[in-house]
């Protein structure tokens, strides 16, 4: 009885307009008050104990380090850097805008942030170039989600953080799907380019190569260092000199690592950053950063309440009961993530409904790396479909198209994204052949 009130009372709350954050903690403050399941002093003690987790500060960071990469002058160094390598092929500036989003996407870790930032920069020059908008939009949008698979990842410390899974395993198992995804994007991009008969421009001059190649070598730098940063050096013997490997800091470490050297790089090195650019970068990222936080901490407090009326247990029991191979849990897991992301967005995904299918997955022997992709190729899937995708909207916003014209765009790029899920769900090895390989 108590379960089916809170379930009620929080749809309730979100079809007369209340924000997710708002109707899943009010949900549970309702309850509560009418039902008293739980006191309501530890509804209190609880959002604090929330917020209070080191691996969650990786995300404020990870936000300011893409914020400044944009204001400082690194992105544009990127997209150069990819145009001047790709630039000649057919649907060249399509392929520049997938592998500018993998550039961007291995610092930033957001999803959103990586279609504004490669958005604004690439839709004008694809569409100037003669790429229909749905071509830019289409590729802007799904090649901007390859943001929250390649690592770092803020929804892969959300999985991690709520799951108690090891984030540097989780991040070393988005290597080859992210790889896999950005591959199927490029062929993807060359693919509908030879379709409509886009222009082609003569390869780049060695010089202007060189060059690109040149300015953009800091810009590298900051994926290279946060990846060295997590999984550390081998370890190396030359005579006296003794080097022992291994990690160097943590990803919430890396995080902060990212955004001083991204500071630094857009101050002095690239002498397009100010103080005011950085304090503007701050106020910019706020909201975003104060919206995750909000519906992260209401999200857990609801996840902590099913918990204790052991509707994970139970579902748990139900499944098993069912005697499903695995193979049909995981489609059937794939199908619910499916619906759910219609309406919901992908942290509070995470947070609402891991808890509920983790244990689950576990007793059915799912590996929980391998899960935790799982959910994240179905959270990019969710990303670009209405009416709650993300990403149409921040593309919808940089293009200054309706939400229609984007998911339009996107439809053909989307059969991407379905291959790639397939194929991680069912070949587990994609993802655990890195974890398996530099841990055991």
């Amino acid at each position: 009885m108590t379960a089916i009130c809170l379930v009620v009372l929080f749809f309730v709350l979100i079809t007369i307009g209340a924000p997710v954050a708002v109707a899943l903690g009010g949900s549970v403050a309702a309850v509560s008050l009418l039902l008293d399941p739980i006191p309501l002093p530890i509804i209190g003690q609880k959002l604090f104990a929330n917020l209070d987790h080191f691996s969650l500060m990786a995300v404020p960071f990870f936000f300011f380090a893409a914020a400044l990469m944009e204001t400082g002058g690194l992105v544009r160094r990127l997209i150069n850097l990819a145009n001047a390598i790709v630039g000649h092929w057919t649907g060249g500036l399509g392929v520049t805008t997938v592998l500018s989003c993998v550039f961007f996407a291995a610092i930033s870790g957001s999803s959103p942030a990586t279609v504004a930032g490669i958005g604004r920069i690439m839709y004008p020059n694809l569409t100037r170039e003669g790429y229909s908008p749905r071509y830019a939009l289409g590729a802007l949008v799904t090649a901007g989600s390859i943001g929250i698979l390649i690592p770092p990842s803020i929804p892969l410390i959300m999985f991690g953080f709520v799951t108690e899974t090891s984030v540097t395993r989780l991040f070393l198992a988005g290597v080859v799907p992210g790889v896999i995804y950005a591959l199927g994007m490029i062929a993807m991009a060359i693919f509908l380019a030879r379709r409509t008969d886009v222009p082609r421009h003569p390869p780049a001059p060695m010089r202007q190569r060189a060059s690109a190649i040149w300015t953009a070598l800091p810009a590298l730098a900051l994926p290279v260092m946060i990846f060295v940063g997590i999984y550390g050096l081998p370890p190396v013997s030359l005579g006296p000199v003794q080097i022992e490997g291994g990690a160097i800091f943590t990803p919430t470490e890396a995080a902060v690592m990212a955004t001083l050297l991204a500071m630094v790089i857009g101050m002095f090195f690239y002498r397009e950053l100010s103080p005011t650019g950085v304090v503007k970068a701050i106020v910019s990222t706020a909201p975003s950063v104060g919206m995750i936080f909000f519906i992260t901490t209401n999200a857990l407090l609801f996840a902590f309440f099913i918990t204790q009326l052991g509707i994970p247990a139970a579902v748990t029991d139900l499944i098993m009961s069912l005697g499903l191979e695995t193979w049909q849990f995981l489609l059937l897991v794939n199908l619910l993530f499916l619906i759910i992301g219609f309406f919901l967005e992908g942290v509070p995904t995470i947070l609402m409904f891991v808890p509920v299918l983790f244990p689950a997955a576990v007793a059915m022997g799912v590996d929980p790396v391998h899960f935790g992709i799982i959910v994240i190729v179905n959270i990019e899937l969710g990303l670009v479909t209405p009416p709650v995708g993300l990403n149409l909207f921040v593309a919808a916003g940089v293009s200054e198209r309706s939400v229609v014209d984007v998911f339009k765009g996107a439809l053909p790029w989307m059969a991407v994204t379905i291959a790639v899920l397939m194929l991680v769900t069912f070949v587990p090895q994609l993802s655990l052949f890195l974890p398996n390989l530099m841990f055991n």
